[in-house]
């Protein structure tokens, strides 16, 4: 990223997890770091001790992750089948 200019916004943003108060974006607009408060980064240092470390590939696995929210999602809408264990 030689050369990319970074700009960042003045504007306090707030997710749904974790309080933003500024994100770094570079010359096209895209987020590519953001800035919390110190209290916040304790926060979820927090939480994330409460993921069970089986669990903790999953996080890392984007692609498995995000299968798993869409199959979560469809389950939520009645979008299921019966699965016959002996076919497999």
């Amino acid at each position: 990223m030689l050369g990319e200019c970074i700009i960042t916004t003045t504007i306090k943003q707030e997710t749904g997890l974790i309080k933003v108060r500024q994100y770094i974006i570079d010359s096209e607009g895209h987020k590519v770091a953001a800035i919390i408060d110190i209290e916040e980064l304790r926060r979820l240092g927090e939480v994330l001790k409460n993921i069970p470390s089986s669990e903790v590939w999953l996080y890392q696995n984007s692609e498995a992750f995000e299968d798993v929210q869409k199959g979560l999602k469809e389950a939520s809408e009645g979008k299921i089948s019966k699965l016959n264990l002996d076919d497999l």
